[in-house]
């Protein structure tokens, strides 16, 4: 079993660093991008930040770190509403 991993699996999980995805700080304390988690079918972590785009307009991005995601984020061109919670 995986240290921090939900549940039993035969299996290695990814899971992000300590102070990313739902480890990070709240972005009203940090100041920086908020930052959830999200999981595939066999518990790999993935990290999902909202930041500005390369236009400058709301995107979020994906991706197996908090800077990974915010790198797709920044070249997404699928921007997201005022409502997601983008700081």
């Amino acid at each position: 079993m995986d240290e921090g991993a939900s549940g039993t699996s035969d299996h290695e999980q990814h899971r992000a660093g300590p102070d990313e995805g739902v480890r990070a700080p709240f972005s009203t304390e940090s100041g920086e991008e908020p930052q959830i988690s999200i999981f595939d079918g066999k518990g790999n972590e993935s990290v999902v930040v909202a930041t500005d785009n390369k236009d400058g307009k709301p995107a979020q991005g994906t991706g197996p770190t908090a800077e990974a995601a915010r790198a797709n984020a920044t070249e997404s061109e699928d921007t997201i509403g005022p409502d997601f919670g983008h700081a």
